[in-house]
């Protein structure tokens, strides 16, 4: 992961939540460093992958994402779904 990523983790600008979420979406989707995620994402094009999952998924509580025991599926989801189509449109 990025190093910078532990200057953002110590943000306070993400919540607890996001910290737990975006860690476990990284490590269950398996993301790999580099920058193509941002621009994918919707998120700062400055930003390491690891960076634009942190601030994703943030934007995804912010707008209303419920907390309970499916909100790592629906993100993995909703994740999913936007590389498809970024695939499906780039075919």
């Amino acid at each position: 992961m990025n190093t910078n990523l532990s200057r953002l983790n110590s943000c306070t600008w993400f919540s607890e939540q996001t910290k737990a979420l975006a860690s476990q979406l990284l490590f269950s989707l398996q993301i790999q460093q580099g920058v193509q995620l941002a621009s994918l994402l919707g998120v700062d094009a400055i930003l390491y992958n690891d960076e634009a999952i942190y601030v994703w998924v943030q934007r995804q509580l912010d707008d209303g994402l419920m907390i309970d025991d499916y909100t790592l599926s629906t993100l993995e989801t909703a994740f999913i779904e936007l590389v498809t189509a970024h695939t499906d449109q780039a075919a």
